[in-house]
Parts: structure tokens; C-alpha cells; sequence
């Protein structure tokens, strides 16, 4: 248990660390120069990674095996583009709006976002507590941004 809720925690504080060092790399190197070292150091672990399960180096993590890449499907490259579009967009926003409204409206757009998809995946209507939940947390994203101005 907590395990799971430490891999959570583990991807907030990369999201927040990686635009926060992505925008103040594009000052020194450019964004677009700090995307493509991105690309560059995640190619690499990925490889790293790949090749550890795809000849068993790592055998007690069996469920997350490596498999061929024969029957791919058209929808299997959107998460590379989405992981683009948000290291493209997230320093971007920290620019003009600072990390704190930013991830607040991150935060925001993933609840909206995920409720609306685990509404239609499970073929539900959200409860009225993951409503009144997003509902209050969208007001704290006002508050946030009435300090703003």
C-alpha cells in the first residue's frame, strides 16, 4: 500500500521538478534545445529499461515484460505525442503564469479530465461526491487565480 501511494507522489514531484528545470533550461539552452536533451535521456533509460525485461535481467518484474513491436497500432504513438505536449507546454505556462497556478490548472484539467474518462469507460455518471470534489476543487482554482491579478 504504500508503495502504490508513493508512485503517485513520485510522478507529482517529476511533473513539478521536469517544467520547473525545463523552464529555466529554455533560458540557458532554449526550450526547444531542452526538449530534444529530454528526448535524448528518456530514449536512453527507456533502452536501458527495455532491454532489461526483454532479456530478463530484471525477472521478478515479469508483469511489465518487453514485447516485439509487430502488431502496433495507429493509437500507440498518442502517449509519446501527449508526453511532448506537456513538456512543450508546462514550462511554458510556468512562464506566464508561475508553477503554482499552473499545476493548479493542471491538477484541475486531469480530475475533470479523468472523471469524464472513467465515466465513459465504465459507462457511469460521476457521483455527487467526485462532483462536489472537482466542483470544490475548480473554486480553489479561482481563488488561486483572483490573487493573480
Amino acid at each position: 500500500m504504500v508503495l502504490n501511494l508513493f508512485l503517485p507522489i513520485l510522478a507529482g514531484c517529476s511533473i513539478v521538478l521536469q517544467g520547473v528545470l525545463n523552464r529555466n533550461s529554455s533560458f540557458h539552452i532554449g526550450l526547444v534545445s531542452a526538449i530534444f536533451l529530454n528526448a535524448i535521456v528518456f530514449s536512453v533509460l527507456s533502452g536501458i529499461l527495455w532491454i532489461a525485461f526483454k532479456y530478463e535481467y530484471l525477472p521478478e518484474f515479469a508483469s511489465l515484460s518487453a514485447k516485439s513491436f509487430t502488431d502496433l497500432q495507429w493509437w500507440q504513438f498518442l502517449p509519446g505525442i501527449c508526453g511532448f505536449v506537456i513538456v512543450l507546454c508546462t514550462p511554458l505556462a510556468i512562464n506566464f503564469l508561475g508553477a503554482n497556478l499552473t499545476f493548479a490548472a493542471v491538477i484541475i484539467t486531469q480530475l475533470v479530465f479523468s472523471m469524464l474518462w472513467d465515466s465513459f469507460s465504465n459507462k457511469s455518471i460521476p457521483s455527487i461526491s467526485n462532483l462536489t470534489g472537482v466542483g470544490i476543487m475548480i473554486v480553489g482554482l479561482i481563488v488561486l487565480m483572483s490573487g493573480k491579478r
